[in-house]
């Protein structure tokens, strides 16, 4: 896993997510759509994806996710529920989009924004996140993201 710190690819990720949030709209009006993930927190380590929380209500979760799916690659189906959809674009030569479809209010709703704002308000929280990043370098996904889980999942 290669990481780099996120001031370094900003603007690249700033004009990514102006872009794909207008997509995300046109697709789905009603939609509350947020950016997430370490190129959301000033000062974190990054893979250097973007990362995006699109909230719908629960109502409209079915066919929101449907829509997406029209624009975007499934992604980790192994982990969709009633309420948590994934979705990635990999654009060649451009930043890589992952897009957590979500209800709002749902568990998932309330872990990712909590956990971004807890990473933007701890200094101590994100540097153990960026020990946890520096880690993993070298090793698998599952590793990282096992790792990355206990810490939420203490954090939280």
């Amino acid at each position: 896993m290669e990481l780099r710190p996120e001031a370094e690819i900003r603007d690249q990720v700033q004009a990514a997510y102006a872009a794909e949030r207008g997509e995300v709209v046109r697709l789905l009006p009603a939609a509350e759509v947020e950016h997430i993930g370490a190129t959301a927190v000033p000062g974190s380590l990054t893979k250097g994806d973007l990362d995006l929380l699109v909230r719908v209500p629960a109502a409209d979760f079915a066919p929101a996710a449907e829509l997406l799916g029209s624009r975007y690659e499934i992604h980790q189906p192994e982990n969709w529920t009633a309420g948590l959809a994934s979705f990635k674009r990999v654009p060649e030569g451009e930043i890589p989009v992952g897009v957590q479809l979500v209800a709002i209010d749902g568990e998932f709703d309330r872990l990712a924004l909590g956990w971004r704002e807890r990473l933007r308000s701890s200094p101590a929280l994100l540097r153990r996140y960026n020990e946890v990043k520096r880690a993993h370098r070298g090793s698998t996904t599952a590793a990282y993201r096992a790792a990355k889980a206990r810490l939420i999942e203490a954090e939280m």
